[in-house]
């Protein structure tokens, strides 16, 4: 779609390390296995570190030599940290006995824990496991036998000290190189992370509710060390402060109007930094208005929009801000507002969750969606939005 905009291989190049990154951090959504490993698809971060290195050789970049370190740091800090539970133990012991059965010790330490290695005779079993309590792996061994060289070592502190010695400061902007400066609205942690992850300079919490100030955007702007800055609103009640904050600057100020988080994200998408200040405003502008957005949430009065009848607590779903449908369950009115926004004529159906919704759930959710929408690529993403259940954008 890059190569569609632009003939600028730079530019080309920006996109597909952004999509190789999106990728690869979705891979253990689609392999269970990776998922419980705590680990990403190995060809596809492979594939992301090498279109990284030729990105940064076209931009004249030098590359550490630790860059897949740092990738593979932020990845994990983004995404792939261990749930509750932590990592657990690493166990491995040695049974020294008479009789030994290796199938049987094989099959119980399996029933015990992950990752599970059993080799010997009947006279001399090595056992290695990870499991999140190392007494019961240790207490059957010894009721088999002797125990001896026996370690086990905290993986979880292990995973913090890992973390801990070699997370390291994000690389420099592109847009402090370019003179370019981007300042995001975002309402809620992951929608954030998403825009730092595009590029964004400097995100403004705010959003439907809770809209930043005029003097919170020009502050922003003003931080910023570049002269020229785009800046997304993403809310159609935000845009009014934002021309203020672009009036009262003495910096080259434009407003992408974006009534939308998936707008702000569209235009965003299409910034070119080889391409000057005028070129992008109108390139972001116009892909701004090629996205298609959707809203769910509760209404909080009874009243009637556009022919719709809307119940105090129901649950509704707005089209590029217009009340379109109403239902009793969250589920039904995503699937009618999808189509009612003609899902089947687009190519991605996007879905941010919100600070409500748990990720099992979203995930289930496109599963469902999925059997409806076969042909679409179906992406979910941790939006953490108020207020909002789900931000929908086809494109």
């Amino acid at each position: 779609a890059a190569a569609e905009v632009s003939e600028d291989l730079v530019y080309v190049l920006e996109h597909m390390v952004f999509a190789a990154h999106e990728a690869v951090t979705l891979t253990p959504s689609l392999l269970p296995v990776l998922k419980e490993a705590g680990v990403v698809d190995a060809g596809g971060q492979g594939l992301f570190v090498i279109l990284e290195g030729m990105l940064r050789y076209m931009r004249g970049e030098p590359v550490a030599e630790d860059v897949r370190l740092v990738e593979a740091v932020d990845l994990i800090t983004t995404g792939l940290a261990p749930g509750k539970a932590g990592y657990g133990y690493d166990v491995q012991f040695l049974i020294v006995g008479q009789g030994l059965d290796v199938d049987t010790i094989s099959q119980r330490i399996a029933e015990m824990g992950e990752c599970p290695l059993v080799v010997g005779d009947p006279t001399m079993v090595k056992v290695h496991v990870h499991v999140p309590d190392p007494g019961v792996p240790i207490s059957y061994g010894a009721g088999l036998g002797s125990l001896r060289d026996v370690v086990v070592e905290d993986m979880q502190a292990q995973y913090q000290d890992f973390i801990a010695e070699h997370e390291l400061p994000a690389p420099p902007s592109p847009q402090a190189l370019q003179d370019i400066g981007v300042v995001a609205v975002a309402p809620g942690d992951g929608l954030a992370r998403v825009f730092q992850s595009l590029g964004a300079s400097t995100i403004v919490r705010g959003g439907q509710t809770m809209n930043p100030s005029t003097k919170d955007l020009l502050e922003a702007i003003e931080n910023l060390p570049v002269e020229h800055v785009i800046l997304l609103p993403n809310n159609s009640n935000v845009i009014l402060a934002a021309e203020q904050a672009r009036a009262l600057s003495n910096k080259s100020v434009a407003v992408i109007p974006s009534h939308s988080i998936p707008q702000g994200i569209a235009a965003l998408l299409a910034i070119n930094y080889q391409a000057d200040f005028e070129t992008n405003v109108a390139a972001m502008t116009s892909a701004m208005e090629e996205i298609e957005t959707g809203e769910v949430t509760t209404a909080t009065r009874s009243v009637t929009i556009n022919g719709v009848e809307v119940a105090d607590g129901q649950v509704i779903g707005l089209h590029n801000g217009e009340l379109k449908v109403t239902g009793t369950t969250v589920e039904e009115v995503v699937r009618a507002l999808l189509k009612e926004m003609n899902a089947a004529d687009h190519e991605i159906i996007t879905l941010y969750y919100g600070e409500t919704i748990s990720e099992s759930d979203a995930n289930a959710l496109a599963d469902l969606l999925q059997q409806d929408w076969p042909n679409q690529e179906i992406e979910v993403i941790a939006g953490g939005q108020p207020h909002y259940y789900y931000i929908l954008s086809v494109e």
